[in-house]
């Protein structure tokens, strides 16, 4: 029967866009955004001045009724014919004027059919929100429209004067002032940010770009030497990234080319595994015909090589463990004091066996009653990598000492070696670092580490020096079992 259920569309991935392009690139749109500000910046100014261009041109015509008035000072009674009031009129540009002065009658210049006021402005203490307000307002009209105007006169401060205007002129003025406010924030917008534009994309949008497509050569191919860079030579913030950048890159190429060691270590030890699991077996045979000797010699050394060929074929039949993974430990109680002694053993005898004048101390200072629960195999080979270590370094004396605290084992392995290098300290637990002895293979310490890391433990070199390098290592008191 055939299944009801509709496919779920697949989301298809959404193109990116390329950044370094005109139309969607930083620069771009740091541009855009400059201009934006700018404009922004010109419009929070142009309200006040368009406010403060409507108030003078309004106080000019203030100033020039007040002036036409002074005419009727001439006369007897104050009073002209209607041909020069129109002719006054016209000269201040007004449609009518009236004076009030305390203490005397009222002056005016007020032409028959005067049109009805629509609308009246207190110029006196008149508040910025509300001349921004007004100017607002009467560009926002259209065709004519009759103000009434009242303020007071520079010349005559004491006078209070009322002017009758069509609003319209003085629009068209408003209008003519915005356009150029206009055309002037436009030329200030795109030249500061065209001057941005161009110091952004070259100090930081190209630079970026650079890095950016070196981080993609590198991500399709990162073990490629071709694709670093000559070194930079900025010192600001960007020059501080692609040094940056650059120092991550010899780092992460190190650690792919050490990982691609390792991967072929491994491959090569997989095909070693099973040949020398044959070699040991036939040498297990040897053994047990050593053990059956009539020399008394020889039957006593019988134990030690089968516990060695013992360690040595556990050692093959992990190896694979070791290639998937760090190793489980299988845990058992045992007596500390007795594993170091057998190291020592191992250690001394493989001294004496490369150089029969070769004298080597190794000091047991561990409790005797310490007992640990731990994988005793490689708890072992953790101790057994650090004292050769020590020991092949130039050591002539390795002393072993512990200490209980806060529920763990603490482990000093101290030698009276030349100490660790400055320069390998750093890398000094990674694996194939360059040592501080000809013919080290660099994997003693790592290896040491790892068995250790197993545990549930740390290694660490907690002193180093001429007079001799101190390696100390931890091991949970009460581990949970495997």
């Amino acid at each position: 029967m055939a299944s009801t259920d509709t496919a779920r569309p697949t989301p298809t991935t959404a193109p990116r866009r390329r950044w370094g392009g005109l139309g969607f690139g930083l620069s771009s749109r740091i541009l855009a955004l400059v201009v934006l500000a700018v404009m922004t910046a010109e419009v929070a100014l142009f309200l006040p001045s368009i406010a403060r261009f409507r108030l003078t041109w309004l106080e000019e015509r203030i100033e020039a009724g007040t002036l036409a008035t002074l005419a009727l000072d001439a006369t007897p009674d104050n009073m002209i014919d209607e041909r020069l009031t129109r002719t006054l009129l016209n000269h201040a540009r007004v449609d009518a004027v009236t004076v009030i002065e305390p203490g005397k009658p009222k002056r005016a210049l007020m032409p028959p059919g005067l049109p009805q006021a629509a609308g009246t402005v207190e110029l006196i203490d008149a508040g910025v929100m509300e001349l921004i307000w007004d100017a607002l307002e009467a560009m926002a009209r259209s065709g004519s429209y009759e103000l009434r105007v009242g303020g007071r006169s520079n010349r005559m401060p004491a006078f209070h004067v009322y002017v009758y205007l069509d609003e319209l002129p003085m629009r068209i003025a408003m209008y003519d002032y915005a356009a150029r406010i206009l055309i002037l924030s436009i030329l200030i917008a795109g030249f500061t940010a065209g001057l941005l534009y161009i110091a952004l994309r070259w100090l930081i949008v190209r630079p970026l770009q650079h890095v950016s497509a070196e981080m993609i050569a590198f991500r399709r191919n990162p073990e490629d030497e071709a694709t670093a860079r000559p070194p930079v030579r900025r010192d600001d913030e960007i020059g501080i990234v692609e040094r940056e950048f650059e120092s991550m890159q010899r780092e992460l190429r190190a650690a792919l080319q050490q990982k691609t060691r390792l991967a072929e270590l491994g491959a090569a030890m997989s095909k070693i595994n099973h040949d020398l699991r044959n070699m040991l077996a036939t040498t297990q045979l040897l053994t047990d015909k050593l053990a059956r000797s009539n020399d008394p010699k020889v039957r006593a050394l019988a134990p030690v090589m089968f516990a060695s060929i013992d360690r040595a074929v556990k050692l093959c039949a992990d190896t694979l463990e070791y290639a998937r993974g760090r190793p489980t430990p299988k845990r058992t109680a045992f007596e500390l004091a007795d594993l170091v002694d057998e190291v020592g053993v191992q250690l001394l005898e493989q001294g004496e066996s490369a150089d029969p004048n070769l004298l080597r101390d190794w000091c047991n200072d561990v409790d005797p009653s310490l007992s640990v629960t731990a994988d005793r195999t490689l708890l072992f080979r953790a101790i057994f990598n650090l004292g050769r270590n020590a020991f092949e370094a130039g050591a002539r004396g390795v002393t072993i000492r512990t200490e209980q605290q806060d529920g763990l084992v603490i482990v000093d392995m101290a030698d009276d070696g030349p100490g660790v290098p400055a320069h390998i300290e750093p890398s000094l637990f990674r694996p194939f670092a360059a040592g501080g002895r000809p013919g080290g293979s660099g994997l003693g310490l790592a290896i040491a580490r790892e068995l250790i890391r197993a545990h549930g433990g740390e290694v660490t070199l907690v002193a180093n020096g001429t007079a001799g390098a101190t390696f100390r290592f931890t091991l949970p008191l009460n581990p949970t079992r495997t």
